[in-house]
This record gives structure tokens, sequence and C-alpha cells, in this order.
């Protein structure tokens, strides 16, 4: 008997021991997923931008308020309603380089998924729903997380609903916090009147009583909304901000490709992790006995019309998920993976978990890359040849650059060299402006506007680009360099010199180059 007693404490002690290192492996192995999602390091095309436009604060000299880095509108207004993000990310990239825009960018990650982490607990969410619903979550958000302004807006995002979904701090403490969390979302990025949206929203459901909500009361959400549109006055452009939001939100962007449609049959490879998000949250809140908030549903329909119209919203319909639909996946299925995960012997389980986050880490660190700790460029996506051949050449003048290189010509060619058009769109530029560049790539009405009633001089263009073969045609513009994507044309009354530097090959030619890292 004292034998069995003995074996029985010793497997009692195996069980609790190897149950804290499962607990401990599923973290790290979320964890490892998590750094695969947020440490992708390809240059996105606006990283240029969102490094280089904004070096000095709104009061200091060197600060931009005119767009100064174009040829077609100069002397045009230019609210950067990204500037406070741009600033911080010029600032991490001048302090630790490529790797201190990486860490950036993977300590917004993890700050977004502490908060996730935290409404589940806080909901009641047992560890294996939360496990699995974190890892699609993640999954889905890794579309467009790259190192742009839109992360701050991701994070603020989840802080306001989990402020106003379980408010956890007194009502004074709330009326001050998320009218200041307000005023430096509207510095950081210009998606800041989803806070505003939300708190009119939570405050309008929250009139029908106390009962109606366990978050923050209807008065304490209207207060805070009247802060937040005070503060968000606050700001390099004052009432222009908001001015410019309401113009830029009524205006498509159909050539870019994140502002376009969700399309099933086109992206279902890309995206099949949304369309997972997608069916579990459906099954969930149609079958589980948990009382729907109709407040939250509402958003989570918003935000999931939100994604189908354009794909760039998909991210925050993921976050919107973790906050609105895990309660009901746990509900639904909770105490079912509770039990398959208890008849699992702990061993496996153990073993499962160290091989998912190895896996993990291993891909987060080797996957496409060859400089984890850079951020390089995708020479199949940018004319970096192209580029180098302008800037050792000192050729000047104006340049209508493919609309995803832009930016990256400006970092590079500016002040020589001055562009048409860039990634700051209608912050900085003007509909017909927008419209000739447009009709110029893919050859619409009137197409060589751009060329003929504008003092273009260059242009740098994709082979894929529509109008590429007409210019091709044109005796007034010639080809004098290409590489694998892109091809440059110069004026030929404009640039005699570089025409006969090519034809002589005296010109410079950039060297070869296997692997190109940011800048």
């Amino acid at each position: 008997m004292k034998a069995l007693r003995t074996k029985a404490g010793i497997d009692k002690v195996y069980h609790i021991r190897m149950t804290k290192l499962v607990h401990i492996l599923a973290t790290l192995s979320l964890v490892t997923f998590a750094l695969l999602v947020f440490a992708d390091n390809k240059a996105d095309v606006d990283l240029w931008g969102n490094v280089g436009f904004v070096r000095a604060l709104p009061w200091q000299d060197g600060y931009h308020y005119t767009n100064t880095y174009s040829y077609t509108e100069k002397e045009s207004a230019w609210i950067n309603h990204e500037w406070g993000a741009e600033y911080l990310l010029y600032g991490a990239h001048a302090l630790a380089g490529n790797r201190g825009l990486l860490a950036l960018k993977v300590l917004l990650g993890f700050a977004l998924l502490a908060i996730m982490h935290a409404a589940m607990r806080r909901a009641g969410v047992s560890g294996a729903v939360r496990y699995l619903l974190l890892l699609l979550i993640l999954s889905t958000i890794g579309y467009g997380f790259s190192t742009r302004p839109h992360l701050f807006t991701y994070v603020l995002y989840a802080s306001f609903v989990y402020i106003l979904m379980f408010r956890p701090m007194s009502s004074i403490a709330t009326c001050i916090v998320l009218p200041l969390l307000g005023w430096i979302w509207a510095n950081l990025h210009g998606a800041y009147f989803i806070g505003l949206l939300l708190l009119l929203i939570h405050g309008v459901f929250s009139l029908r009583g106390p009962s109606a909500t366990r978050g923050v009361p209807a008065r304490d959400a209207f207060i805070s909304a009247g802060a937040f549109i005070a503060l968000t006055f606050v700001n390099p452009y004052g009432p222009h901000l908001w001015e410019f939001m309401f113009q830029s939100a009524a205006k498509m962007r159909p050539y870019l490709s994140e502002w376009g449609p969700f399309n099933p049959a086109q992206h279902f490879y890309e995206h099949v992790d949304f369309i997972v998000l997608v069916l579990v949250s459906s099954v969930a809140l149609i079958f589980s006995p948990a009382p729907r908030g109709l407040r939250w549903l509402i958003l989570l329909v918003l935000w999931l019309a939100a994604g189908l119209s354009m794909r760039r919203n998909i991210p925050l319909f993921a976050i919107t998920a973790g906050f609105v639909v895990a309660p009901h996946v746990e509900r639904l299925a909770g105490a079912s993976l509770q039990r398959i995960t208890r008849q699992i012997p702990r061993g496996l389980l153990a073993a499962l978990m160290a091989v998912f986050m190895f896996g993990s880490a291993w891909t987060a660190w080797t996957k496409n890359k060859v400089d984890p700790l850079e951020i390089e460029i995708d020479q199949d996506r940018f004319p970096t040849a192209v580029i180098q051949f302008l800037k050792m050449n000192d050729v000047a003048g104006n340049a209508l650059v493919f609309f995803d290189w832009a930016e990256y010509a400006i970092w590079h060619l500016h002040p020589a060299c001055h562009v048409f058009l860039d990634g700051r769109y209608r912050s900085a530029y003007g509909v017909q402006s927008i419209e000739d560049y447009f009709n110029f790539l893919y050859l619409g009405p009137d197409w060589a506007r751009a060329i003929d009633d504008y003092p273009t001089d260059l242009v740098v263009i994709h082979r894929g680009n529509p109008v590429y073969r007409r210019m091709l045609e044109r005796e007034d513009w010639i080809a004098i360099f290409g590489d694998s994507i892109a091809t440059l044309f110069v004026k030929a009354s404009r640039h005699t010199a570089l025409i006969r530097a090519v034809e002589t090959e005296t010109a410079l030619l950039p060297p070869e180059i296997r692997t190109a890292h940011f800048p």
C-alpha cells in the first residue's frame, strides 16, 4: 500500500510539473509566433517617407508644412496626419538604425497582444481558447503589419475598447485618460476619429442605464468624447486636421491594393486566416448561450463590413473579434477544449508545444530573410539599380516615378530631384494632379498630360505599367537605363549630356548588389 501511495504521489507531482511546463511552453510558443508575425523585415513602400519626412518637431526649423518634395504642387499645404508617428520612427532609426525600427514595431505588436490577452482573461476565457484564438488573430493582423504609423492606431484602438468594455479605473481617471489618449492618437495617426466614434457609440448604448453595461457609463463616455474633440484640435494644423480627415475619408483610392475590396477568389490564400476568423466568429455568435452585447456586436459587424470593402481594415476586425468573440467561443467550446486537452498526455502536449515554439522561432529568424536584424529591400519590388544610377551620375530634374517607388526616390534623390506624386496622396496633392498622374500610368484620358503639360523631364516606371510601351514609341523621350523591373526615360531636349555619356559608355553604372538594406 505504501508503495502504491508513493507511486501515486510521484505521478501527481509529475502531472503538476508537466502541467506547469505545458503552460510555460504555451506562453513561449505564443510569444515566438507573435515574433514571427511582428518581425517581418521587408521594407514597405512608404517606409522611406515614414522615416524621412519628419526629422524636426513642428515648432522647429526643418518641419515641412508645404509639399516641398514635389514639382507639381510645391507650395500647396501638406497636412501630415501621421507626423508624430513619423517623428518616432525617425527617432528610432536615428538612435539604433534598422534594429531600432524593428524593435519599435515588435514592441507595438507585443503591446497589442498584451491588451488582447488581458481582455480575454478579464472576460473569463480559458487558457486553451485564449491560446488558439490569439494565434488566429495574430495571423490575421499579420496582413500589413509593417513599419508604418497605423500600428499606433492598432494599439490605441485596443486600449480604447479595453477601457470602455471593462472600466479598469475610476470615472475621474477615465475622463482624463481617454481624452489624453485621443490627443496622442490625433498626433500619431489620422485614424484617431475611430476613438471618438467608439466613445459616442458606447455612450448612446449606455443610456439605457447602469445595468445595460459593465463598462464605462454614458456620462463618462460623453464627457470623454467632448474632451477628446477639444484636445484633438491641439495639433500642428489646428482645425484643418479635422477638415482634411473629413475630405480624405470621402475619397477612395482605387489604385492602392490595400484600399481595394476583399475578393474571396483572388485573396483566398493570402487571407485564409481572416476567412477562418469570420467563420469562427459567426458560429460562436449564433450558437453561444452567452448574452450578446448589441453595441459590441454592431462594432464587430461594422469592422467586418469595413474589412470586406477595404482590406486595410482586416486587422481592426481581428482586434475587435479578440474582445467581442472570445467570450462566446468560451461558452460554446471552452469546456470541450479543456476536456480534450486533459485527455492528451502532458508529455506529448509539452513536446508539441516545444516543436511549435522552436518552429516559430526558427521561421521568424529565417523566413525570406538574409539579415534578420536588418530591414531588407526586395530588389524584385524596388528599382535599386535605377535610383543608384541617377544618384551616381548626379542627375537633377523633375521625376515622374511609379507610385510605390516615389518615397524611395525622394529619400535618395531629393533635393536634386522632385517627384510628380508620392504616397502622401490626398494629404499633399490635389485631385487634378492625382488624376493626371494615374491617367498617365494606366493610359487614361489625355494620358500624355503628365509629361507634356507639366515640367517633367525624368520618368521611372514599372515595365508592367500600361504606359511603358507608349513611352518607348515617343521620340522625344529616351530609355537610357533599366533593371529587372524598371526603366528610366529622360527627356531628350533636357538631358543631352547624360544621353551622350550613356552612348559613349562614360556614364557611371551601379555595382550589382545581392542584398540591399534600408535606406
